[in-house]
């Protein structure tokens, strides 16, 4: 058995997540992993399909067969010069993106400028600053500086959970809706919105948790996922 099975079925055992159930998380029928794990059936896993069983699996794609590809959110806004004049990112640090995570009715953002398998890829003139948190928090919400983005959102289509001005941290591992909770997504114009995701067969369910603002769905193949949320900052 080769390495990237082997990590697979090692890390699925850690979680305690069966292979049916994962299959079924990827958008497959309930045989695809098992069959992939002891029968080399396909070979490979198609891109998508390894994007979806990382995020899953919560490993990078590298761990299960993907390129070494650098983080979306790597190159910075300012340039911070070191001694010797080279210039380089603020050590553990996580990236505010000076954009507007419209909630429902709020701003949207069109500054998306490429995408790629670890998500969205935004213009470099869009990170405003850097946030430090401190050691004791990553380890609480299980998340390192690198994998974490924070963007200020506006309109009131999630309060209570949210409010106009907040900040939120979302975790750029997650690629998929699974399992149900709170993402960042692009919407249909290219903004960023944050919104309560639940998937039902091949819909997603895209819910407010403010009444007054209307559901909708939309397919899986659709949904572009950014990020899971993990918590805010309010002032």
């Amino acid at each position: 058995m080769d390495i990237v099975r082997k990590r697979i079925i090692e890390r699925a055992t850690e979680l305690g997540l069966d292979y049916k159930d994962i299959s079924l998380q990827m958008g497959r029928n309930h045989a695809y992993l098992q069959q992939f794990l002891t029968r080399g059936i396909p070979r490979e896993l198609k891109e998508r399909d390894r994007e979806r069983l990382a995020s899953i699996l919560r490993v990078n794609e590298e761990e299960i067969g993907g390129p070494r590809r650098s983080h979306p959110f790597e190159t910075p806004t300012r340039d911070i010069v070191t001694e010797d004049g080279k210039k380089a990112v603020p050590a553990d640090t996580t990236p505010e993106i000076d954009v507007t995570a419209g909630l429902g009715g709020g701003g949207l953002s069109t500054h998306v400028t490429d995408s790629n398998g670890n998500g969205l890829t935004f213009t470099s003139e869009l990170v405003r600053d850097y946030w430090r948190l401190p050691s004791w928090l990553h380890d609480r919400i299980n998340v390192p500086p690198r994998h974490l983005a924070a963007f200020t959102v506006q309109g009131d289509s999630m309060e209570p959970t949210l409010a106009s001005g907040d900040t939120v941290f979302i975790d750029t591992r997650h690629r998929v809706p699974s399992p149900d909770g709170i993402y960042a997504i692009v919407d249909l114009f290219g903004g960023l919105i944050v919104k309560r995701l639940e998937v039902r067969d091949d819909r997603v369910s895209v819910i407010s948790d403010n009444p007054r603002h209307s559901e909708y769905t939309m397919g899986i193949e659709e949904l572009m996922v950014i990020g899971r949320y993990v918590g805010r900052f309010t002032v």
